[in-house]
């Protein structure tokens, strides 16, 4: 009796631990299931990642070596005698990594007034742009802060970072929309967008006497990635 009672104990045990065994064989084949088609996502069936998810985000302009003066700013002077200066300044730099010499713009003027900064040198983007990046140094006025960028068809978008009510560096960013054109009609035909015009809209008050603004603007750069590229051969 006891013999058989053992027994009986020993094939319970053994029962167990094989089950055991299989659910942990059946665990282990659902996470590597899992990781495999977790990384499958993130690759193309050669291996390598998509082109969609990979953002570098690049400099286009870092004030470093441009020659900015007053005859790169633009505004319509009127009866209350606007006024406004560029200069290249190198004091308090945006707390970026190798920043040393940043844009700064001083106004006299108004709400209903437009300060146009023209870069000395052409700003073109070669790659796909998602966004685009800039450091103000802002001193709570309700100015805003605008660029003007031209697409792949020659077409003018005007992108607004918005008011510069806040104190000190901040970093703006501007999602580009995807009515801004920007890829090549044909795979391999390149093309490319440029940053046009930097403008400064005074935010004070219309009935308000014109008053001197200023701010700090420091390296500009894109959200940017490789555009998709054609590797089939038509000669067959």
């Amino acid at each position: 009796m006891k013999y058989k009672i053992l027994s009986a104990l020993c094939i319970s045990l053994l029962m167990v631990t094989a089950s055991a065994q299989d659910k942990d064989k059946k665990e282990e084949k659902k996470e590597s299931k899992e990781t495999k088609k977790s990384e499958a996502i993130d690759k193309e069936p050669s291996g390598k990642k998509t082109p969609g998810n990979v953002y570098a985000e690049i400099l286009i302009e870092d004030f470093e070596n441009s020659n900015y003066t007053d005859s790169n700013l633009h505004f319509i002077e009127v009866k209350e005698n606007q006024k406004g200066s560029l200069k290249i300044r190198d004091e308090f730099p945006a707390p970026t990594m190798g920043s040393k010499k940043y844009l700064g713009l001083k106004v006299y003027g108004r709400s209903g007034d437009s300060f146009t900064i023209t870069p000395p040198k052409d700003i073109i983007i070669d790659k796909l742009c998602k966004s685009i990046n800039v450091w103000v140094y802002g001193k709570n006025f309700t100015g805003t802060l605008s660029m003007l960028i031209e697409d792949s068809e020659k077409n003018a978008h005007k992108i607004l970072f918005g008011k510069l009510n806040f104190l000190g560096w901040n970093k703006l960013t501007y999602k580009l929309p995807e009515k801004l054109v920007q890829e090549d009609e044909f795979l391999n035909q390149k093309k490319s967008i440029k940053l046009l015009k930097i403008i400064y809209e005074p935010g004070n008050s219309r009935n308000e006497m014109p008053k001197w603004q200023t701010l700090y603007i420091d390296d500009i750069s894109a959200s940017v990635r490789e555009k998709y590229s054609d590797r089939q051969n038509d000669d067959w």
